[in-house]
């Protein structure tokens, strides 16, 4: 007769397996509160979206401020000095940038059509003889329908403000916001860190801090490449010949916003209408040179710019863009690096408790140079 004593009893559970099922349901739910958060924002997204344009506006002002203030201005004079000059500088260029492009729109796409076709013809002749009948036939459906509703790339959260009245409202939101941000910014992060408990405000605050720092880099950044890569591949298209070189050269700093993805769009546009107004060889040397200047601006002036808490890998810059874009359009993939980017120096900061506190980042606000 067996007892129970001679029952084999099942042996404990495997570390591994308890360590994997805790991160599994963690993981769970931090999945389900990033799509809940998502799906909460389109409803909101009037609101949301000039907010989120004013933070990376400040950002931008954030090296102006801080330079007046190395000069001897006070916090508040920094502050408007540095929000007035800022606007309108950041108007300009984006009005400027914004008009030569949308003025030559149907010829860009227009003449972006004629270049793929003449590509295909290209590759489907000697001594390549390859099949490239469906790939230009969803080229140009592509095409045309973005120049039949252009409104469609602002398709997702973006779309809210695609109508004249949405513009103006959120333009108006955004500087009045942004104002707010520049001159009152530490009684509303001072009100922000209340919400937290006594003891997880020092780690809240070195997470902001870190976010926020992280931001500033990254406009920096963006807004010097994208100018940079615009003047030389806009002074080259000018020199090929080309009759809307200006409006290329708006086209390439607007994309240079969107990490990659932007860069190689604009890149292949540039080079197709080349193929098309000033023939085969000006279309592969201006290739060159746009391959040139996108590999000078990866290897040197990057890594020369940024620094170690903004370096994220390309992959992951590709995954984040094609994610941004799916949830929220051209904004989606606007915002979805610098937000990654923030996401992870706030967390760094959280778990490596000797970083910097907010009063010692405040210190230094006034000697670190733009």
């Amino acid at each position: 007769m067996t007892t129970g004593d001679d029952i084999e009893q099942p042996g404990p559970v495997p570390e591994w397996l308890v360590a994997t099922a805790e991160w599994s349901w963690r993981l769970l739910v931090v999945a389900a509160a990033v799509v809940v958060v998502v799906f909460a924002a389109t409803f909101v997204s009037v609101v949301l979206i000039p907010v989120i344009v004013s933070v990376f506006a400040c950002a931008l002002l954030e090296p102006i401020r801080r330079r007046l203030i190395r000069w001897g201005a006070s916090p508040g004079v920094a502050s408007v000095a540095a929000f007035t000059v800022g606007i309108l500088l950041i108007a300009s260029v984006i009005a400027l940038a914004v008009s030569q492009t949308v003025s030559n729109f149907d010829e860009l796409t227009s003449q972006s059509q004629r270049g793929i076709r003449r590509l295909g013809d290209s590759l489907s002749g000697p001594p390549f003889r390859l099949n490239t009948q469906r790939i230009e036939q969803s080229l140009e459906e592509g095409i045309e329908h973005l120049k039949e509703n252009p409104a469609r790339v602002l398709s997702g959260a973006f779309s809210v403000l695609s109508t004249t009245g949405g513009l103006v409202a959120g333009g108006l939101l955004a500087t009045i916001t942004t104002l707010f941000l520049m001159t009152d910014r530490s009684r509303i992060v001072r009100g922000m860190l209340g919400l937290f408990s006594r003891g997880s405000r020092p780690h809240a605050a070195r997470a902001a801090d870190a976010a926020w720092e992280v931001l500033v880099s990254y406009v920096r950044v963006t807004l010097t490449e994208a100018l940079a890569t615009s003047i030389v591949i806009g002074t080259a298209a000018a020199m090929a010949g080309l009759p809307i070189a200006f409006a290329l050269g708006g086209l390439v700093f607007l994309m240079g916003f969107i990490p990659i993805v932007g860069a190689i769009l604009s890149g292949l546009i540039v080079v197709l209408v080349t193929l098309v107004t000033q023939g085969t060889t000006a279309a592969i040397v201006l290739a060159i040179v746009i391959l040139v200047v996108q590999q000078l601006d990866a290897n040197v002036l990057y890594p020369y710019l940024t620094s170690r808490r903004l370096s994220i890998h390309p992959l992951l810059s590709l995954l984040l863009v094609s994610a941004g874009g799916v949830a929220g359009g051209l904004f989606g993939a606007f915002v979805a690096v610098p937000t990654a980017a923030m996401i992870g120096a706030a967390f760094i900061a959280i778990t490596r408790p000797e970083g910097p506190s907010t009063a010692d980042i405040e210190a230094e606000a006034a000697t670190v140079p733009g």
